[in-house]
């Protein structure tokens, strides 16, 4: 089978065309004909090793994993005769949660890993972004216990978790302040944000509001900056956190104090794809696609999203 793959860390040059060998599904998987794939922020930090921390987990000196690509969109080809959710010819999306290999035609499943039916309408493009944004921005708001009517601040709101997140909050009914750069500005507006801040026009961190929640979801601010903007039972949350940011809450917790800050790595369920599947379905939510590159053009779109100006997500369409 096609696929792309890389033997070193570094640019995206390293990312190579190159030939595997079909993969076949035990009893507990599920063989899936990609049709469509992603490059996420994740998959050119561990292509190139940024932060240097990364290579611990994989590989010091060189990838452990030759396969990038966490998140799919496909067919299902194969069924392990321990599988009965799914049956040959199912449209599904899904994540491979930690682990990566969706940069090729085909990928053996665990079942039990997070996938799900493609809602009717949604192309494999679309589906094939959804799982690791908003699998993320629904486990954070989870842990915050968002409640209808509390004001929001997202700092990198078009990005692919923070537009995940965005939505997910007006489901919830918040009231949700957008900051994002001005050519991004009427398309954060349409997918529901009340506000919109550009960063390039006015200082975010000036405004008079103060918030339930603040989230940043691009890794571009820190609780020290934004912490004054915080109610006094509000909450920060970062999934690209800076190492202030860990240090506030080494300090918070250390004091005994009433912690203000969530940080970490979300915790990706089956159960939480199900209630996305379903929030799709009603046209609650849906992702926003940026750019679409053919599988030949994984190198490119790398470079693209490396760049930090991507709105939403960028697929790759495989088949």
């Amino acid at each position: 089978m096609k696929a792309f793959t890389f033997k070193r860390y570094g640019a995206s040059d390293v990312l190579n065309p190159d030939a595997l060998e079909k993969p076949k599904p035990k009893a507990n998987q599920i063989l899936v004909k990609i049709r469509a794939t992603s490059v996420t922020a994740g998959d050119w930090r561990i292509r190139s090793a940024t932060p240097f921390p990364i290579r611990f987990h994989a590989g010091l000196l060189k990838p452990k994993n030759t396969l990038l690509g966490h998140e799919f969109a496909g067919v299902v080809e194969e069924v392990g005769t321990d599988v009965s959710e799914f049956q040959v010819g199912d449209r599904i999306f899904g994540s491979l949660g930690m682990n990566s290999g969706t940069y090729a035609e085909y990928v053996v499943v665990d079942s039990e890993l997070p996938l799900a039916k493609i809602p009717e309408g949604l192309s494999f493009e679309e589906a094939a972004v959804v799982p690791v944004g908003f699998l993320s921005a629904y486990y954070f708001l989870q842990k915050v216990n968002l409640q209808p009517g509390m004001n929001v601040l997202i700092h990198g709101v078009s990005g692919s978790v923070g537009s995940a997140m965005l939505q997910l909050a007006k489901v919830k009914q918040s009231y949700v302040v957008g900051v994002c750069s001005s050519r991004n500005a009427s398309w954060v507006k349409k997918l529901g944000a009340d506000q919109v801040i550009s960063y390039e026009q006015e200082d975010f961190t000036q405004i008079p509001e103060k918030f339930d929640l603040i989230i940043n979801a691009v890794g571009k601010t820190s609780y020290r900056e934004v912490k004054h903007l915080l109610k006094s039972t509000g909450k920060y949350l970062s999934n690209d956190a800076s190492l202030s940011d860990y240090l506030d809450l080494f300090t918070q917790t250390l004091s005994g104090k009433k912690e203000q800050i969530l940080l970490g790595i979300a915790d990706q369920k089956k159960t939480d794809l199900k209630v996305i599947q379903s929030l799709l379905a009603e046209k609650k939510i849906s992702p926003y696609l940026d750019r679409v590159y053919s599988f030949e053009e994984i190198p490119a779109a790398h470079a693209y999203v490396e760049k930090g100006r991507k709105a939403g997500n960028v697929a790759i369409k495989v088949a």
